[in-house]
């Protein structure tokens, strides 16, 4: 019975040394991870709409962010967000060290003087809430997590985009990090849930 419990304590230690050191969240369980900080959005899909998820250096120059002073907070909010584009996603995360959705838009938005609690549900009640096709630059996207039967808040990003344009948005994803994605066209469509103004 002692040679059991020895090898059942051996096996343990080596699992828990493996996820430590060696596993990832996905291969531990395949699929899941955390995409904000309050734990509405459990798993992320691919949400380019096919296309594969890269976040390289040229793709951050290919987003015309430019420096210098803007003529709108809303333009300044979006250049400094599309600034920290690749910085990598952090469960829990609000720093330039790594974010989470709720953390990311936290960390933009009061660099900016809008206050802004971390957490997907809280933000969803900021601001006045307006269609999406009058979504702006620097408004405030809100989705629901991956299941779409669970009509709550579960994920958040910032509207990069104004009118006719169709409304991109920037936001950190557990697959990608800090990226651009589109709204229309994609499984985004069928989370969305409202755009908040949250800066006038």
């Amino acid at each position: 019975m002692k040679k059991i419990w020895i090898g059942f304590g051996v096996i343990l230690v080596l699992l828990l040394l493996y996820k430590a050191f060696f596993a990832t969240e996905e291969t531990v369980v395949p699929g899941l991870r955390r995409t904000s900080f309050d734990g509405k959005d459990k798993t992320f899909h691919q949400d380019s709409a096919g296309k594969p998820v890269t976040n390289t250096p040229d793709q951050a120059a290919n987003l015309d962010v430019l420096e210098g002073s803007y003529s709108s907070k809303a333009d300044s909010v979006v250049a400094f967000a599309l600034q920290r584009y690749g910085t990598e996603y952090t469960y829990g995360g609000a720093s330039e060290e790594g974010f989470d959705c709720s953390g990311f838009t936290t960390y933009v938005y009061t660099k900016f003087n809008v206050e802004m609690p971390h957490g997907s549900t809280l933000q969803s009640k900021l601001g006045q809430s307006v269609p999406l096709q009058e979504a702006r630059k620097g408004d405030l996207l809100i989705f629901t997590g991956t299941n779409l039967q669970d009509r709550t808040p579960g994920h958040v990003g910032i509207v990069i985009t104004n009118p006719p344009k169709k409304v991109q948005f920037v936001h950190s994803s557990s697959n990608g990090g800090v990226k651009v994605s589109e709204v229309e066209g994609t499984l985004y469509q069928k989370r969305f849930l409202d755009v908040r103004r949250v800066i006038q």
